[in-house]
């Protein structure tokens, strides 16, 4: 959790990246101690179909269509 939202990560992101390849990205807020300042890390990891269909569903991203698909 961070200060100033309800959940500690924010703006996640799909991206096809090959045929079953995909990246997920997000950002988290970094705090430090007596400091009012805010630094947002973004954070990728690779993935196949299955984990990118299971990112999407938990965090409400669009999954990205394969070319020629629906």
């Amino acid at each position: 959790m961070s200060r100033h939202r309800p959940s500690g990560a924010y703006g996640h992101r799909l991206t096809r990246m090959g045929h079953d390849d995909y990246r997920m990205s997000w950002t988290v807020d970094r705090y430090y101690p007596d400091s009012r300042l805010r630094f947002p890390t973004r954070y990728t990891r690779d993935t196949d179909e299955k984990g990118a269909r299971r990112f999407a569903k938990r965090h409400g991203c669009v999954f990205p269509c394969k070319p020629g698909g629906f």
